[in-house]
C-alpha cells in the first residue's frame, strides 16, 4: 500500500525499537534523527560513515517520479459548502469582569486527537482542543485570563550539572552503560559506526552508571536548562506590549518567569524531609493564576490605545515550551483598533462587522491561519509509568487540521487572512504564497491536478512540478502588516501606514533555487548546485530570499494579506500554500552531499503545507474590480510607538551622560551573538595535554575515552547559548556565551524612555570535514564526529567538487530571534554569501518583533524603543528546543542611568550602508572565533553550573582549506 506524505513515516516502527527513553530531549531528538530531518542540536540519521568514493564516481541518475493516483481528493469547486475551520472566538468586551478559564490538560493517550485529523494524540492541551480558542480584544481594553494546571507529577528524575549527549556518547562508554544495565549491544541506526546499545534508560539510570546528579522533576524550585517539568506551565502573550512582571495593583501580566506547579508536585514537596521544599519561590504558584493584560498605557499624561494587530499566546515555562506548544497549546489574540475599523469601513460600510461573514459589495471577510510545523515529537519524560510512549505530532495543520479546507469566493471578492507560524522547530520557517491551480502533496512530491474534460466526463490526473512551476504559478498578494504591526512607510521624512503590493518585490527576476537539471544530470546534483547558487552573491541573496507574491515566515512571525479573487476568475481553483524555506539552514545541502557521496539517505518528508483551497464561483461582487492598495489612503495615522526610531533618539543627552559616565551625544549601542551546535553535529575533539589527569571527577560526564585519546563528550544540552557582550571593538576575545539564569547581572539592561540600536551575530557556523578516515586519519574521532573546520562556504563548495568525501558535517541554523514587550524597527538583515560577504536582503526597514539571525557570521541591526515599563523580560530565540537548552537571556529596563549598561559609540548603521561600512562600526567575528563560541558555553545556573568545556578551544587544520580574510575582522 503507499503511503502519503502525511502519514507517519515507514521507519516508525524503528523508532519505536529506539524506545525512546533517554530523556525529554533525547527522545524527541530520537523522533526527529529516525525521520531524517537533521538540524542544528538534533541528530541527522544518515547511512553509516560512508566509504571513500573517488571524486569522479558519480550516483547513479535518478529515475523519473511514478506518478500516483489522483485518490480520494476534494473538489473545491464541486464541494457544495465550506469545510474551512477556525477556532471559537473570545471577546473580553461581551464578558466584562469575566476571565478566559484556560485549562491545561492532558490528552487520552492512545486516543483521539483534539486536532482533527493529526495523524497520533498531542501531548497537552488548552481545554481539549488545540489550536486553543481566539482572543479578540479591543485596542483599550483587558485581557483576564485564568490558567489551571490539570496536569498530573513531573515524576521523572532529572539531571542537573554536567552530563553527556545520551545519543551520542563514545563507544566505550556506551559499552560501559550497557554491560552495567546488562543489555546487549545493538546496530540502533543512529550515526555510529560500531555496534552499541540505546536502552531505555532514564538519567538517573545513566548517572548512576557513569557519574553525576539527578533530582526528582517535582523538587526543581525555579529554572533549569535542558528540557525538564514538562508538567510546568505558565502563559505569554507573544507581541503585546503590556507591562511585563506585574501590574500597578500587583495582578500578573505578562511574566514568563511565574511558572504554575501541578498540585501534586506541591503536595509531594510538602512531604519531603528537606524543609527547603516545604515554601515555594518567589516566581512559583500551585494550579493555577490568574492574568490581567491591561492594554493602553499613559505616557506624559496622554492616553494611548495599543496598537491593533495580530498575536497570539502560548506557554512559555523554560524547559518544558517546545513541548506544550508543539502540542498545540497556543492561539490567536488579536487586538482591534482604529486599522481594522477603518479597513472595515472601506470595505463594508460598517466599523464592526462579524468578521467571518461575508459582508458588503465585495463579499469581505477575515479568516486566521494557524500554521504550525512540529516535526520533533513532543515527548513528556514526567509521565511514569507512560513515559516510553511514543507522541508523534502532526507533519503539519493549518488551524489544527491535517486536511486542507475549501473556502469558496466569488469573482471580485477581497478576503483579509491573519496569518501565523506558530511552528516551533529549525525546519519552520515558511514561504507563504498562493497559486493559481490545485496543488496536493503525495509521495515527497508537490504535484498539480489537471482536469481533461468537463461535466460528468471530466477526469483529473496528477502532473509533476518543478519549483520553477510553483515560481509561475503565484499570484497577487497584497501585505497589510507585519508581526501584529500595521506597515509603515517613510517618504520624505513622514511615517505613514500604507499596503504593500508584493508583486513588486524583485518583479521579474529568477530565484536561483529554481533552477532544473541539465540533460543527463543527477537531480540532486541539480538541487545542489541550485542551494549553492542561492549564495553565490548578494544580487543572488536578494533574489533568493525576496520573492514576489510571497511572504518570508520564520517561527513565531504573522502577517496580514488581503488576497482579491480575479474577476475572471469563475471556474478557476487556488491553493494557498506555505512552502519551506530551505535556505534557513544548512540542511538541505548537507542532505544532498551525503546522497550524492553514497547514493543512499532516508527519505526525507515535504515539510510544506497546503493551507486550503479556494474554489471561485459564482457571479461577480457587486462592487466590481476593487483597487486594495486604494486602502493605503484610508488608514489612520501612525500612532507614536510606531514611528520609525530615528538617529537623535539614539544620543545621549549631557544629564544621563554625566550619570552613566560616556560622552555627551554618544549613540546607545550593544552587540549579541546566537551560537550553538549539537549533538551529532558536535565535531570531534580531543582534550588538550593533562587536561584528562586534572579533571578525572568530569571523565564520561564532559570527556570519554575512544581508541585511547580522551576526546570532549557532547553537552546533553548542547551548546546554545547567548552572549550580551559580543562587541568585539570593545572586547576583541569576548567572554564565553551564556544559558539563560532568571535576572542574570550580566544580561542586557536599558534605560526607560530611551532608544537603542542592538547588532545581532549568528555564529552558529557551517563547518566541514573529511569524513574517510583511512585517507585522512582523524585520532579521537567516531561516528559522525569528526575533527570540523570553519571556512567559507565557496571553499567548502569547492574541495567538495573536487572530493565529495569533503562534506559538511556540523550544520547551523538562523535562529529566530524575539524579544517580549518591544517591537523592533529592523534596519539591515545582513546574510553571507559563499564567500562570507555580507548583503542586506531587507528592501526597506520595518518592524518586527521576531527576526532570523543569519548563520555563518550573518548580522540584523535594529533599533527599538524602551519607553513606558521598568521591569524584566527576555529575549530567546524561537526555535523552541533552542530555547528549553538554554538559548534565552533576561533583560531590564531600569530608570537610574548609572544601572543601564549600553556600549556609547560615535557611529551608526543606517538600511543605506554597504556592509563593509557597518562592518567598521560593529567588527565582525572572525571564522576562528565563530568556531570557539560555538562550542562553549557559560551554564550560571546554581544547579546546572557548568563552564563548557573548561579550556581553550583550537580549531584544526585540516590541510588545504584557504582561510577567508573577509571574515576575519575582530
Amino acid at each position: 500500500m503507499s503511503q502519503s506524505p502525511s502519514d507517519p513515516p515507514q521507519d516508525l516502527e524503528r523508532r519505536q525499537f529506539l524506545k525512546l527513553g533517554a530523556t525529554g530531549v533525547a527522545a524527541s531528538l530520537t523522533a526527529c534523527a529516525t525521520t531524517g530531518a537533521p538540524e542544528p542540536g538534533v541528530p541527522a540519521v544518515e547511512s553509516a560513515a560512508p566509504a571513500a568514493t573517488p571524486p569522479e564516481a558519480a550516483a547513479p541518475a535518478q529515475a523519473a517520479p511514478t506518478t500516483p493516483e489522483v485518490g480520494d481528493l476534494v473538489d473545491p469547486l464541486g464541494t457544495p459548502a465550506e469545510t474551512w475551520q477556525e477556532p471559537w472566538t473570545w471577546r473580553p468586551q461581551d464578558w466584562p469582569d469575566a476571565k478566559l478559564e484556560l485549562n491545561v490538560i492532558e490528552n487520552q493517550n492512545p486516543g483521539a486527537s483534539p486536532s482533527p485529523g493529526n495523524p497520533a494524540p498531542a501531548l497537552f492541551s488548552y481545554n481539549g482542543t488545540s489550536p486553543g480558542p481566539t482572543v479578540r480584544v479591543r485596542s483599550d481594553g483587558t485581557l483576564r485570563v485564568k490558567v489551571r494546571n490539570m496536569l498530573g507529577m513531573n515524576q521523572q528524575d532529572t539531571q542537573v550539572g554536567p552530563a553527556p549527549d545520551s545519543l551520542e556518547l563514545t563507544p566505550a562508554v556506551s559499552e560501559k552503560v550497557c554491560e552495567s544495565l546488562g543489555q546487549p549491544t545493538v546496530r540502533s541506526g543512529i550515526p555510529q559506526t560500531q555496534e552499541r546499545c540505546l536502552p531505555a534508560f532514564v538519567p538517573e539510570e545513566l548517572l548512576e552508571v557513569i557519574g553525576g546528579e539527578t533530582r526528582p522533576g517535582w523538587s526543581l524550585k525555579g529554572h533549569l536548562n535542558g528540557q525538564h517539568a514538562t508538567r510546568v506551565t505558565n502563559l505569554h502573550t507573544h507581541g503585546l506590549h503590556v507591562r511585563p512582571e506585574t501590574n500597578d495593583d500587583g495582578s500578573h501580566s505578562d511574566n514568563v518567569l511565574l511558572r504554575i506547579l501541578p498540585r501534586a508536585d506541591w503536595e509531594a514537596r510538602k512531604s519531603s524531609s528537606d524543609s527547603d521544599l516545604h515554601t515555594l519561590g518567589a516566581n512559583e504558584h500551585v494550579g493555577q493564576l490568574d492574568y490581567e493584560m491591561r492594554l493602553g498605557w499613559t505616557r506624559n499624561g496622554t492616553r494611548m490605545d495599543h496598537p491593533p494587530g495580530t498575536h497570539w499566546y502560548h506557554p512559555h515555562a523554560h524547559g518544558a515550551t517546545h513541548d506544550q506548544v508543539a502540542s498545540g497549546m497556543a492561539g490567536f489574540l488579536l487586538v482591534e483598533g482604529d486599522v481594522d475599523e477603518a479597513v472595515n469601513r472601506a470595505m463594508t460600510g460598517e466599523a464592526w462587522p462579524e468578521p467571518e461573514v461575508k459582508t458588503g459589495p465585495f463579499d469581505y471577510r477575515e479568516r486566521l491561519m494557524f500554521i504550525q510545523r512540529v516535526f520533533i515529537g513532543s515527548f513528556d519524560a514526567n509521565a511514569g509509568r507512560k513515559r516510553n510512549e511514543l507522541r508523534f505530532p502532526p507533519f503539519f495543520a493549518a488551524n489544527g487540521v491535517r486536511e486542507a479546507g475549501v473556502m469558496h469566493m466569488r469573482p471580485g471578492a477581497v478576503e483579509r487572512w491573519r496569518v501565523l507560524n506558530g511552528s516551533a522547530d529549525g525546519s519552520g520557517t515558511k514561504r507563504f504564497m498562493v497559486l493559481e491551480g490545485q496543488f496536493v502533496q503525495r509521495r515527497g512530491r508537490i504535484w498539480r491536478v489537471v482536469t481533461e474534460g468537463s461535466g460528468r466526463n471530466a477526469t483529473r490526473r496528477l502532473e509533476p512540478t518543478s519549483e520553477q512551476d510553483i515560481e509561475d504559478a503565484k499570484v497577487a498578494l497584497y501585505q497589510l502588516s507585519f508581526d501584529g504591526i500595521t506597515l509603515v512607510t517613510e517618504k520624505n521624512g513622514e511615517a505613514r501606514h500604507a499596503l504593500r503590493d508584493l508583486s513588486l518585490r524583485n518583479a521579474g527576476t529568477v530565484n536561483p533555487f529554481t533552477i532544473s537539471a541539465e540533460e543527463g544530470e543527477d537531480e540532486n546534483r541539480a538541487r545542489l548546485r541550485a542551494i549553492e547558487g542561492c549564495f553565490k552573491d548578494g544580487d543572488a541573496l536578494s533574489r533568493a530570499f525576496v520573492r514576489p507574491n510571497e511572504v518570508y515566515l520564520a517561527n513565531a512571525n504573522r502577517s496580514d494579506v488581503l488576497f482579491k479573487a480575479p474577476i475572471d476568475a469563475a471556474g478557476k481553483t487556488f491553493t494557498i500554500f506555505a512552502k519551506e524555506a530551505h535556505i534557513h539552514t544548512d540542511n538541505l545541502q548537507r542532505q544532498l552531499q551525503v546522497k550524492i557521496l553514497d547514493g543512499r539517505g532516508f527519505r526525507r518528508p515535504l515539510f510544506d503545507v497546503v493551507v486550503g483551497y479556494i474554489g471561485v464561483q459564482g457571479p461577480p461582487v457587486e462592487g466590481g474590480d476593487f483597487d486594495i492598495m486604494s486602502l493605503s489612503d484610508a488608514l489612520p495615522p501612525v500612532p507614536p510607538l510606531l514611528q520609525p526610531v530615528q538617529e537623535r533618539e539614539l544620543r545621549v543627552p549631557a544629564a544621563e551622560a554625566r550619570r552613566r559616565g560616556v560622552p555627551v551625544g554618544s549613540a546607545r549601542t550593544r552587540v549579541v551573538s546566537y551560537s550553538g551546535t549539537g549533538g551529532t553535529d558536535f565535531p570531534s575533539v580531543p582534550l588538550p595535554d593533562g587536561y584528562a589527569e586534572a579533571h578525572p571527577e568530569l571523565e564520561n560526564l564532559v570527556w570519554g575515552v575512544h581508541d585511547g585519546i580522551p576526546v570532549l563528550l557532547s553537552n546533553l544540552t548542547r551548546t546554545m547559548a547567548i552572549n550580551p557582550n559580543f562587541d568585539l571593538a570593545e572586547t576583541p576575545e569576548p567572554a564565553l556565551p551564556r544559558k539563560f539564569m532568571p535576572h542574570d547581572r550580566e544580561g542586557s539592561r536599558m534605560l526607560l524612555d530611551t532608544a537603542e540600536e542592538w547588532v545581532l551575530y549568528g555564529t552558529s557556523v557551517l563547518m566541514w570535514s573529511h569524513t574517510d578516515r583511512e585517507r585522512f586519519p582523524q585520532p579521537g574521532s567516531y561516528g559522525f564526529h569528526f575533527a570540523a573546520q570553519a571556512i567559507t562556504r565557496a571553499d567548502g563548495q569547492r574541495r567538495f567538487a573536487e572530493d565529495p568525501e569533503f562534506r559538511i558535517t556540523s550544520r547551523g541554523v538562523d535562529h529566530p530571534f524575539h524579544i517580549h514587550i518591544n517591537p523592533m524597527w529592523v534596519l539591515r538583515i545582513d546574510v553571507p554569501d559563499e564567500n562570507g560577504d555580507l548583503h542586506n536582503i531587507l528592501p526597506e526597514p520595518q518592524w518586527m518583533d521576531t527576526v532570523p539571525i543569519p548563520r555563518n557570521g550573518g548580522r540584523v541591526v535594529f533599533r527599538s524603543r524602551f519607553e513606558d515599563f521598568v521591569g524584566t523580560w527576555v529575549h530567546h530565540c524561537h526555535i523552541l528546543l533552542h530555547e528549553d537548552m538554554g538559548m534565552m537571556q533576561t533583560v531590564a529596563c531600569v530608570d537610574r542611568a548609572e544601572d543601564a549598561n549600553y556600549n556609547p559609540r560615535t557611529k551608526v548603521a543606517s538600511h543605506r550602508m554597504k556592509a563593509s561600512e557597518v562592518d567598521e562600526i560593529y567588527p565582525r567575528p572572525s571564522l576562528e572565533l565563530m568556531y570557539k563560541q560555538n562550542m562553549t558555553f557559560i551554564d550560571p545556573n546554581e544547579l546546572g553550573y557548568q563552564v563548557y568545556p573548561g579550556f581553550e578551544l583550537e580549531m584544526p587544520d585540516l590541510g588545504s582549506a584557504d582561510r577567508n580574510s573577509g571574515t576575519s575582522s575582530g
